[in-house]
């Protein structure tokens, strides 16, 4: 059957319904099973999300409307009940783009059929507040006691729920009228809440303390006969009363502009923490234990199995850009290490800060956790790069010593002095050519200083080439030269790893600073939605509104105070960090003057040493 699109002014999704849960019979009660297929197509969504719940009457065209969400007559099965004890609620399997995330539709099971046990429809009335972004109430257009009990009922769930401290959890209600046949009222809530207040003023106070965004939409009759009405995922709009087909746009259109993402905290939801907070959601209606729902442990559980998936994610985005050098092959320069390396780095901090969801000490103490795995990565990367690196230097070097000093170094060619000294300066000029940038050439070098330097300087004396003076001094220039370049090596290690740090701090302070702006939008967005409904609602409620409005902005105060604190303390330790290497570099720098004055005497021909001017010019 080809798609029943139901008018040009809804966009039309394409997809297919898919079981979200099931409940379960038991012995001792029930159960709600998740669907692992649904599961997975929440888990791909890496976007924000927002969740749109149809719940209400039994056979009072809740699917239907469901469907005119996603520009449809058809899609959610219609006019059908589910028999047995295994009964659920169904998600459109290809959520859509809308102003910057991703829409969930929910089609929630009828919480009025007859067959249904008061637990199941509890829970299910649970989650749904839970999950949702939106939550579309459908009900008789005529609203009668029953009904109002109905809703007085869903407010007193509400008290089944821990929320989470200083934040808005609970979703945008929206209650939809229909068969609506009244003349409509110039305000449609304040109509809605005069009718509940007379029968139950409970119910109407409740109805706007819980929730802060509440709307009313009225859809007439569809203008159809009966036995037409039973086959409305057929129909055609044009066989509809253009007024219902205009209320139910114009109600569509309302809802998809007021549509916010699902917030977690000051944090939104991507379908990733969507789907894992549902299934805590799910593990703890299902533990007879509880009796309440707690928001807090399943936000609590949900952000640390965000983290969890941010290190994961954020590491193999890392480990598969610093691959490059095996494609390259080792050993590259320290320089292209470093470039590569910042890269990786910048590409996996942007996925982790955007990824990482909680409060401000919860995000810190994340963020240092994934510095810390990122380092070792790093480190793992630089020794393997190293190793390579020391081994190119020791190959050449024992070439450049077996085609320039070896061969004097036999009975039948001994050198003179002039001739070694010639031999030993051509060996480390040549040396110094293929040097790659690096504290390996200078560790490569003074293993050559301590071994075969010392070992043909000691051979050349034994034969007598070399008076007991000259070998003596030259042995002490040697060490002198080996030392000196351990101070260079040192240094450069320091001067590298300040330079690192400074890159990768401020990389993070960046990230930090988009991410904390970002929350307190979230923050702002939040509280921006109680406060349209402190405008729009106007009765006996606007104390407590007001007082309500006060609490949330003294909330967003105190949390964006926890955000500036925590990149406070970022700056700071990154500071300290940063000054205690300065303090190793100043002190490293001042020894190499003491060594100067130590070793005045032969200054002059270590600073003319070739190599030594090649490797301090590297640094």
């Amino acid at each position: 059957m080809s798609p029943n699109p139901f008018s040009n002014n809804i966009p039309f999704r394409q997809g297919n319904p898919v079981h979200l849960l099931n409940y379960m019979c038991l012995d001792e009660g029930g159960a709600i099973l998740l669907d692992e297929k649904a599961l997975r197509i929440l888990k791909e969504i890496d976007e924000p999300i927002a969740v749109i719940t149809v719940v209400g009457s039994y056979r009072r065209g809740k699917s239907y409307f469901a469907n005119a969400l996603l520009g449809r007559h058809d899609g959610f099965k219609l006019g059908s009940s589910v028999n047995g004890c295994t009964k659920g609620i169904d998600i459109w399997d290809t959520p859509f783009y809308h102003k910057g995330k991703r829409v969930i539709i929910i089609d929630c099971e009828g919480i009025d059929d007859p067959n249904q046990e008061v637990p199941w429809a509890n829970k299910l009335f649970i989650l749904c507040l839970a999950i949702s972004s939106t939550l579309i109430y459908n009900i008789n257009g005529i609203v009668g006691r029953d009904d109002i009990e109905k809703l007085f009922l869903m407010t007193k769930i509400v008290s089944l729920i821990q929320p989470p401290n200083d934040h808005q959890f609970l979703p945008n209600l929206v209650v939809l009228l229909r068969d609506f046949q009244l003349d409509s009222p110039p305000d449609f809530v304040e109509y809605f809440l005069n009718i509940i207040s007379k029968t139950n003023e409970d119910a109407a106070n409740d109805l706007t303390k819980f929730f802060k965004k509440f709307n009313v939409y009225a859809i007439p009759h569809p203008g159809i006969r009966q036995d037409a009405m039973r086959n409305m995922s057929e129909i055609k709009t044009y066989e509809l009363d253009p007024i219902f087909v205009e209320k139910v746009e114009e109600s569509v259109t309302n809802i998809f502009e007021d549509l916010h993402p699902k917030y977690l905290n000051a944090s939104t939801m991507s379908g990733v923490t969507f789907a894992e907070f549902l299934e805590r959601c799910v593990v703890q209606i299902n533990d007879p234990a509880n009796t309440v729902l707690s928001i807090p442990s399943a936000y609590e559980s949900t952000i640390h199995y965000a983290a969890q998936k941010s290190y994961e994610s954020s590491l193999e985005i890392y480990n598969e850009m610093m691959d490059q050098m095996k494609f390259k092959g080792f050993p590259i320069s320290s320089d292209e290490f470093k470039d590569i390396h910042n890269i990786a780095f910048e590409e996996a901090l942007k996925n982790f800060i955007l990824q990482v969801i909680g409060n401000a000490d919860q995000i810190q103490s994340f963020r240092k956790t994934f510095h810390d795995n990122i380092t070792v990565l790093k480190d793992q990367f630089y020794m393997k790069n190293s190793t390579a690196m020391s081994k190119y230097h020791e190959e050449w070097a024992h070439k450049l010593w077996q085609e320039h000093i070896a061969p004097g170094l036999e009975i039948e060619n001994l050198f003179d002095t002039d001739n070694f000294e010639e031999a030993i300066a051509s060996f480390e000029q040549i040396y110094g050519t293929i040097v790659m940038p690096g504290q390996e050439a200078i560790q490569v070098l003074n293993e050559f200083k301590t071994n075969q330097y010392e070992d043909a300087i000691k051979l050349l004396n034994t034969y007598g080439v070399l008076r007991e003076e000259r070998a003596n001094e030259m042995l002490a220039r040697q060490e002198a030269e080996k030392k000196y370049y351990e101070l260079l090596q040192e240094e450069e290690q320091l001067k590298m790893e300040i330079n690192n740090f400074k890159i990768e701090n401020e990389k993070i302070q960046n990230q930090l600073e988009e991410k904390v702006n970002s929350m307190e939008e979230c923050l702002r967005n939040q509280e921006q939605q109680s406060g349209q409904v402190i405008d729009q609602l106007k009765h006996d409620n606007e104390r407590m509104l007001n007082e309500q409005r006060v609490q949330s902005q003294q909330s967003i105060d105190q949390q964006t105070i926890e955000y500036e604190r925590m990149l406070n303390q970022v700056r700071e330790e990154s500071q300290s960090k940063i000054n205690n290497l300065q303090d190793q570099l100043n002190n490293n720098n001042q020894r190499k003057s003491d060594f100067w004055e130590t070793f005045a005497g032969i200054a002059g021909g270590l600073a003319g040493s070739v190599i030594a001017g090649l490797l301090i010019g590297l640094l």
